[in-house]
């Protein structure tokens, strides 16, 4: 699907944003929704932002026209995700806002079905967003993540001994080292992104002007951990963070507790098994919430399954070949029409057993939201119960997790 595709829905026009005037005239309305107090100059910097990024493609930004007038439109940038060790080209969405005039009129089902028809003819094997709750699950989108936020008293970190570590504000030649601690703490992530310095360096030169990142030195002037916080306030909850060891998380923790001066907890986002929550845990009280809001927040929707299938297809097969399960081969059907991928040697025989899932189902699996014996109790889903040991295989529990600086 080139830029210059149109689509029309009930009268009204669906195309890629094309003459500098309806851009800015998409991120003006998109200011107008998300940040009313914004400053004069958030829509043009916004844009200038967005146009400026490494990924960026002409024709991501789709608007919605009644006639000449924009009343509407999305952002679908590409990116490329990790599912376990491979990697797949994967739809972010992101943006969707309606005209206060155009509003109940469809004009967001109608850009949610264009989406939908742009990440296929792109080749996007999903589509990923970060999701208000009650209405993406009716067009597909189900919850892949339910985020964790570890909070600690700010008191007990002040009257801890100060850390070794310095704590600065990050620059612009701080890029590689942000990029290799990030590469250490989230690339093994399924829900990471793959980036590279160009995209590190692009973040890194939004954020410090006015929210530049803290980075932790250890004696030898080697980085060990970065804290992202918000740009506005309260400060209190953390956006991203990464620590090595106890020291550049306790050095982090204490600047952090600096800046929040109002606040009486720290919260942090950090995955489970993290060497930052690992740290707080061995040296503070901490009480963790896990977030569950269903048909809310991160949510994710199978797109061209030929390429998800294509992505993973090696990844699922040595899952499956060294699980040593009874089924060596099964297909794989998405939907009572879709057609089946097959999985290990053989798996074209006529007599190779097939799970059909529903896409919903696929989405949970793909990023081990839940496990195989939970999804083969959905609705849509068929599995026969030997199977499921060889599904729960493929499609191993946990170890997802999208870091705060790859929110979009």
């Amino acid at each position: 699907m080139s830029s210059g595709f149109r689509l029309m829905v009930a009268g009204h026009t669906v195309r890629s944003a094309e003459t500098p005037a309806e851009l800015d005239a998409f991120f003006r309305l998109k200011v107008e929704t998300f940040m009313p107090a914004a400053p004069p100059d958030a829509a043009m910097r916004w844009r200038a932002h967005t146009e400026r990024s490494p990924d960026y493609i002409a024709g991501q930004i789709r608007c919605i026209f009644d006639g000449t007038r924009l009343v509407g439109g999305y952002i679908l940038t590409e990116r490329t995700l990790r599912i376990g060790s491979r990697t797949v080209p994967t739809g972010c969405f992101g943006s969707l806002v309606t005209h206060p005039g155009w509003r109940g009129r469809g004009i967001a089902r109608a850009l949610m079905h264009d989406a939908a028809a742009r990440a296929t003819e792109r080749r996007l094997g999903l589509v990923l967003l970060d999701g208000i709750a009650g209405f993406y699950h009716r067009f597909g989108y189900t919850d892949v993540l339910d985020l964790t936020r570890h909070t600690v008293s700010r008191a007990h970190v002040l009257a801890l001994s100060p850390s070794s570590y310095l704590v600065r504000p990050a620059t612009g030649a701080d890029a590689p080292a942000l990029l290799e601690l990030y590469q250490r703490h989230y690339s093994g992530f399924t829900g990471s992104f793959v980036r590279d310095a160009a995209w590190q360096h692009h973040d890194l030169a939004t954020r410090l002007p006015d929210n530049p990142p803290l980075i932790a030195l250890d004696a030898h002037g080697r980085a060990r951990g970065y804290l992202i916080l918000p740009w506005y306030a309260p400060r209190t909850h953390a956006v991203e963070v990464a620590a090595d060891d106890w020291p550049a998380t306790l050095g982090l923790l204490q600047q952090h507790a600096r800046l929040a001066e109002e606040a009486t907890e720290l919260d942090w986002p950090l995955p489970p098994d993290s060497p930052a929550f690992y740290a707080l845990a061995d040296h503070l009280y901490v009480t963790s919430r896990s977030h569950h809001h269903p048909d809310e927040g991160w949510m994710a929707c199978p797109a061209h399954l030929p390429t998800l299938f294509d992505c993973i297809k090696s990844l699922l097969e040595t899952r499956l070949r060294r699980a040593q399960t009874p089924a060596s081969a099964l297909r794989l059907r998405v939907g009572t029409e879709g057609p089946a991928f097959g999985i290990g040697p053989g798996c074209d025989a006529p007599e190779t057993p097939t799970i059909m899932l529903s896409s919903a189902a696929l989405a949970q699996l793909l990023f081990g939201f839940r496990p195989a014996h939970w999804i083969a109790g959905q609705p849509c889903v068929e599995v026969d119960p030997a199977l499921v040991p060889a599904l729960d295989a493929i499609f191993p529990i946990g170890h997802v997790w999208v870091p705060g600086s790859d929110a979009f």
